[in-house]
């Protein structure tokens, strides 16, 4: 990273301690042919486990991981009617967490049942009750849904209808109806697979609630949700620190809060702590001038900035950066960016800061002018 020593240890420090570092754990269960690794790859964007037709394509329990560690899937493999070997995975996982092992805990469980077989089996009902004894949260999740123009496959409603009936331990009493690719012969494309996220975010803890929505890839409004309450939290710390004017040269004391906030918008949309690191060194480097860093000079490029820092300059500075760089990390998320690309990689950091000279998203900043 090409900026000051001094303000190098700030930034380093800011992201690794504000970085989305939590993990969601969630457990798949459901047998072969269920579609669960189809589901994973339709929400998360990546190949979390290989998909096939007509045969298994896992052979034991496996964990996945994404590359910013913010989303683990611990695979049962395909659980067939009476294999107990998922379960006893599951009992020596919670018996690790109970031992202190944080990572092995299970925040949720999704168990996949594909709509086309009409019916739960008494074995499936019994491992859902097993995991649910447990202490872990059970959605239950029809796979394989028919959908057209809106409208659900009456038979898929009919079983979600008679599983709701069945009283079962799961997220809201009813299952959540899925399809997970675009059904070319009927022109109709996925479906429920946001209302999943929804119904899983209700019941998990609020750190793995922030991993669950940097780590799936079809919901932007939520990873822009919490984007921006950070960015009000950095606007409020820099307008207490504005409350008694302080000179330009001075507005190095917000490059930490500016840097925690950049980091925490990197994470929730994907970007690794390497990555980020790299990232908001490059771009508050690129927006410096004369070589130094540069809170003086990211200032200097707000339109309107004086030669004194108020609370209201000051917050106006940190939502300017605040926004520029979450629709920045939106862009590499959205894969408009590659960040393999090192020419790109520089033209991002030349985008921020002209987001930055635009003043994007000053509206959005509150007045705290005391």
């Amino acid at each position: 990273m090409a900026v000051a020593p001094a303000a190098n240890g700030g930034l380093a420090s800011a992201i690794e301690d504000e970085s989305v570092t939590q993990r969601a754990n969630i457990a798949l269960y459901g047998a072969t042919g269920a579609g669960k690794s189809t589901l994973l790859n339709a929400i998360f964007g990546e190949s979390f486990a290989e998909t096939g037709v007509g045969e298994p394509v896992t052979s034991a329990t496996q964990m996945f991981t994404n590359e910013a560690g913010t989303l683990a899937i611990y695979d049962g493999a395909g659980l067939e009617l009476g294999d107990k070997s998922p379960v006893r995975d599951l009992r020596r996982r919670i018996s690790r967490n109970r031992r202190g092992d944080d990572d092995a805990l299970i925040h949720v469980a999704w168990y996949c049942v594909n709509s086309k077989t009409d019916r739960l089996e008494q074995g499936q009902r019994q491992v859902i009750q097993e995991v649910a004894r447990r202490g872990i949260p059970v959605v239950l999740v029809l796979t394989k849904v028919s959908v057209r123009d809106g409208v659900v496959d009456p038979a898929a409603v009919a079983l979600a209808d008679a599983i709701e009936a069945m009283g079962l331990p799961i997220v809201t009493g009813r299952p959540v109806v899925t399809a997970a690719v675009d059904d070319a012969f009927n022109g109709t494309g996925r479906y429920g697979l946001e209302a999943l996220l929804d119904v899983t975010y209700g019941v998990v803890p609020e750190a793995q609630r922030i991993a669950l929505a940097a780590a799936q890839k079809i919901d932007l409004a939520i990873k822009a949700r919490y984007a921006r309450s950070w960015i009000a939290g950095a606007v409020a710390f820099a307008g207490g620190v504005g409350a008694t004017p302080i000179p330009v040269a001075d507005a190095v004391v917000l490059v930490p809060a500016q840097a925690a906030m950049m980091a925490k918008i990197a994470g929730v949309y994907g970007i690794s702590k390497e990555k980020a690191a790299t990232l908001v060194g490059t771009s508050t480097a690129a927006a410096a001038m004369g070589g130094k860093l540069a809170a003086s000079s990211l200032v200097k490029l707000v339109p309107g900035v004086g030669s004194v820092i108020s609370a209201g300059v000051a917050a106006t500075i940190t939502g300017v950066v605040g926004e520029s760089w979450r629709a920045t990390a939106e862009r590499v998320f959205t894969g408009k960016i590659d960040l393999d690309d090192a020419q790109q990689v520089a033209d991002l950091a030349d985008m921020f800061t002209g987001y930055v000279k635009a003043g994007k998203g000053a509206e959005r900043v509150p007045d705290v002018t005391p």
